[in-house]
């Protein structure tokens, strides 16, 4: 049985997302939690006869294999339906339009699009199936989803798919008139006083040219639907921005609504723990006051909103100026020529005033087409300098009436903006999009606010560190890759690339003097690497996700590394071969890496730390939760990507895009991996079973037909799925019970459970394919001899310690936590857990010296004797050491007896 799910206090969208989703899944129930909304309650009691809605107190949860949840992923938010997801058979799919966070629920399969509304997505997919059928109930229902989330078509989320659903919908007979008789409600005369007492408590802070508005109300009891009275402020007073806080009690409730891309209210409200999306969202706050959190949300506010176009990015130049000895009729010409309405008239190398069409033709008509230009040039010219931000260049064009800004430098005219040039950027997506370059881009997001709130201290003085030493050497430095894309993620990371254009190995050499460290260099590729002490105060992640050396340990594993790299880009002479590097920019170093969240950088340099350097579209596709290839080839250049690609895939909670997915399926068509070094692809499976959960990329890498490369008869099904998490259940246990613990390597005893159905000699042929390191091998082949044969005999019912010892002891801990997954009888994981705890800390007190005074000559005897000893130490049949020299001397004396008796 199915059960599909929305959040509680469910609006249109929410509600239509489970009509539609119904439409995909017939086999199943229809969940609302918790409350809705007024409107949602009223429509309810009108349809509850025609579409079978659950409630949660009558709601039977046994027997749901297969949860799908809609317009939501907050386990927080789906109620009593949240239990079902401790289930690890349970497979669950969510369709939902909000950005994913790195908390949201993990799901088999999850659906994101950037559009309007959910119930949008959920169409788009029914569409495609033929017989799909849609009674004028249903398309009304749906059409409300849409037109209450995208506010009928005009908040700026909403899409074409949006627009095309509708035009879809209305051709299934949804009813126009009763989509409006529900959205568009009146107030209530209680409602309607309340929203007159937050229009008079409404004030504007204004943060880099953007109006803020934030208004406050307590609320001592029910008055309304809050959500609407929200819509029905924005849209009396038409603010672009509006924050709403609510002061219910000892809680504040804050509602967002946001039309500009500016502003990101999911990103402003995160912060409250909150969430929605960029232009609709809300959080709760406990124990607190509402001064308290308007003084925090205005903090936010003034440190986020940054101003991200400047005069230096919007300014034409060379600038074309008319020289004042010219007359009003050359200057015509040349005004014509150049195609412009206006220009600085200059005298050598300075601006004496500006001359426009409308003063030429004022001239031309009085005959004086002979005359100056100083005559009829404007003498009183506003100039601005390239840092001035676009809502600076608005406010004076505005109150001079002007149309063109002159751009000084030291005095030195660099540049000129002009009314066109602003209309351009204020909305740059009705003319055109522009190209990424590095000027433009590195204006548009500074990351250095969130780099100090997430970093520690060390890490950003080591980077602020970096960034002087390229300031005082002449260079640019940058940070780049995961460090940057984590960053954006909110998520820690210490591994650290940096890219110079310049010197990399002698930028290093001066970095590790000034850190106190030493330096590897890589001559052939231009690379270094600083290896230092780790920074005092600073904890050391676990692994850090790095892989064994093949002699079993890292060099240097215990020290901070940080990588420096020339700007390159590289060749591949032939498909699948490692790269030939030459030394380039940027943007190349960037264009060569896998993903395009990957291909970040942020500038290290004093003046523009924190400047991010997008060229590819990464942010966005952080964003919008996309994996995105590069360049068409990048697979055929590098096949060890298409395991990154999942690997990243899972991690984030993305998707790969469509035409990746293409890409990736053509390249293993190709048969790609069987072009590439082996122990590449023995490196990226490590790297995939050392993610947190593992059995999705796994899942994934299946049904792109990957693990064929590894080896044609690996099985992977639901089973794996159950078998990964026991194994992680088993890891758990071994962490918080057991107090004396080894480190384990979690991922080779994923690699057993990938191997299960492989015999002994398919395991070995895999194990000599990929190169694995002898310890790794040794593990590998152990479990797959003796695990089954080990599992039956500690399950038997009568069994001694000193047995279970025996069964136990030659295997590695390893092998004994995949064995304790595979497990489901009692006794003997309590027997495991006994070995653990007990068994396995047994010492006997004697040693060889006291079996050499018994008289017997040193060899294999004292090795039988110490393990007989300590067999009956495990049985508690000796105890002090004088028992076991006791114990000793009987088998000493059995031992000559028994030798008599031979000869």
């Amino acid at each position: 049985m199915d059960l599909i799910v929305t959040h509680n206090n469910a609006d249109f969208d929410a509600f239509s997302s489970l009509v539609a989703a119904r439409k995909l899944y017939p086999h199943s129930k229809l969940l609302l939690p918790g409350s809705q909304e007024r409107a949602v309650r009223e429509f309810l009691s009108l349809v509850k006869d025609k579409i079978n809605i659950e409630k949660e107190r009558t709601c039977d949860f046994r027997g749901i294999k297969r949860l799908v949840i809609v317009d939501t992923r907050h386990k927080s938010r789906i109620g009593m339906a949240g239990e079902l997801l401790g289930d690890p058979s349970l497979e669950v799919h969510i369709y939902d339009h909000h950005p994913r966070s790195p908390h949201d629920i993990k799901a088999d399969k999850d659906v994101f699009q950037e559009v309007g509304a959910t119930v949008s997505i959920l169409i788009d997919i029914l569409r495609k199936q033929k017989s799909l059928k849609i009674s004028p109930l249903e398309a009304t229902i749906m059409l409300l989803g849409i037109y209450e989330e995208t506010g009928s078509l005009t908040y700026r989320t909403t899409t074409s798919l949006d627009v095309d659903t509708v035009s879809f919908l209305l051709s299934k007979g949804a009813n126009l008139q009763a989509v409006s008789s529900y959205l568009n409600r009146k107030l209530t005369e209680e409602e309607l006083t309340f929203l007159t007492a937050l229009i008079a408590s409404t004030k504007i802070i204004t943060v880099n040219g953007v109006n803020i508005s934030i208004a406050r109300g307590t609320i001592k009891h029910f008055i309304g639907e809050l959500g609407t009275i929200v819509r029905k402020l924005q849209d009396v007073e038409n603010f672009p921005v509006l924050f709403v806080l609510f002061e219910i009690g000892k809680k504040v409730r804050i509602i967002a609504r946001s039309r500009l891309k500016e502003v990101d209210v999911n990103r402003t409200l995160a912060h409250f723990g909150g969430g929605g999306h960029r232009s609709a969202a809300s959080a709760k706050i406990d124990g607190t006051d509402i001064a308290t959190v308007e003084k925090k949300l205005t903090d936010i506010l003034r440190t986020s909103i940054k101003a991200k176009i400047f005069a230096q990015d919007i300014m034409s130049y060379p600038v074309k100026v008319i020289p004042s000895g010219k007359n009003i009729q050359e200057a015509k010409n040349m005004l014509e020529k150049l195609r412009l309405k206006g220009a600085p008239v200059t005298e050598g190398a300075r601006i004496a005033g500006i001359i426009t069409n409308g003063d030429i033709q004022k001239a031309v008509k009085f005959n004086y087409a002979h005359a100056s230009v100083k005559g009829y040039m404007s003498r009183n010219v506003v100039t601005i300098s390239p840092d001035a931000p676009l809502h600076t260049i608005q406010k004076i064009m505005f109150e001079n009436n002007i149309g063109r800004l002159p751009v000084l430098k030291n005095r030195k005219l660099v540049g000129i903006v002009t009314r066109t040039d602003v209309l351009k950027s204020v909305h740059k997506d009705i003319f055109f999009k522009r190209k990424p370059s590095y000027v433009k881009r590195r204006a548009q997001l500074n990351i250095s606010t969130k780099m100090k709130r997430l970093l520690p201290r060390q890490i950003l003085d080591i980077l602020r560190t970096i960034g002087q030493c390229a300031n005082h050497n002449g260079l640019r430095a940058f940070v780049v890759g995961g460090f940057v894309r984590d960053v954006l993620l909110n998520v820690r990371n210490y591994d650290i690339d940096i890219v110079v254009e310049g010197d990399a190995i002698s930028f290093g050499r001066k970095l590790a003097d000034i850190l106190k460290g030493s330096l590897v260099a890589y001559r052939k590729f231009g690379t270094s690497t600083v290896i230092m002490e780790w920074p005092k105060g600073l904890r050391k992640p676990q692994n850090g996700g790095k892989l064994p050396s093949k002699k079993g340990s890292l060099p240097h594993a215990h020290k901070f590394k940080i990588d420096f790299a020339t700007a390159r880009k590289e060749s591949y002479e032939k498909p699948a071969a490692l790269p030939t590097v030459f030394f380039s920019s940027l943007k190349d170093d960037l264009q060569r890496r896998d993903f395009t969240i990957n291909a970040m950088a942020a500038s290290l340099n004093r003046n523009s730390f924190g400047q991010l350097i997008d060229f590819f579209g990464g942010e966005k596709d952080l964003e919008n939760g996309v994996i995105r290839v590069l360049h068409d080839g990048s697979f055929i250049d590098d096949p060890t990507r298409i395991f990154r690609a999942v690997r990243f895939e899972q991690r984030f909670n993305f998707c790969i895009d469509r035409y990746t997915e293409r890409l990736i399926k053509n390249a293993i068509h190709k048969g790609m991996f069987s072009k590439t070094q082996h122990h590449r692809i023995r490196d990226e499976l490590i790297l995939i079973l050392q993610e947190e959960y593992p059995a999705k990329a796994i899942v994934r890498m299946k049904n792109l037909h990957e693990l064929r490369f590894v080896h044609s008869k690996i099985r992977v099904g639901k089973h794996t799925v159950i078998a990964f998490s026991r194994i992680k259940d088993s890891l758990k246990w071994y962490t918080g019970t057991i107090t004396k613990r080894r480190h384990i390597d979690l991922w080779l005893i994923y690699f057993m459970a990938l191997l299960e159905n492989l015999n002994t000699e398919e395991a070995r042929y895999i194990c000599d394919k990929f190169a694995l390191r002898s310890c790794d091998r040794t593990r590998l082949l152990s479990c797959k001899k003796n695990a089954k044969n080990a599992a039956l005999r500690i399950s038997k019912k009568a069994i001694k310690p000193s047995s279970i010892y025996s069964i136990l002891e030659p295997m590695s801990f390893e092998e004994i936590l995949f064995l304790r997954s595979k497990l489901k009888n009692k006794m003997a994981l309590s027997r495991i857990g006994d070995f653990f705890s007990k068994y396995n800390r047994v010492r006997i007190k004697m040693g060889g010296e006291d079996i050499k005074k018994l008289g017997i000559t040193p060899g294999p005897m004292y090795a039988k004797i110490l393990n007989a000893v300590l067999r009956m130490k495990i049985d508690e049949k000796v105890t002090t050491k004088k028992d076991e020299l006791e114990f000793a001397k009987k088998l000493v004396k059995r031992y000559y007896y028994t030798t008599r008796e031979a000869a």
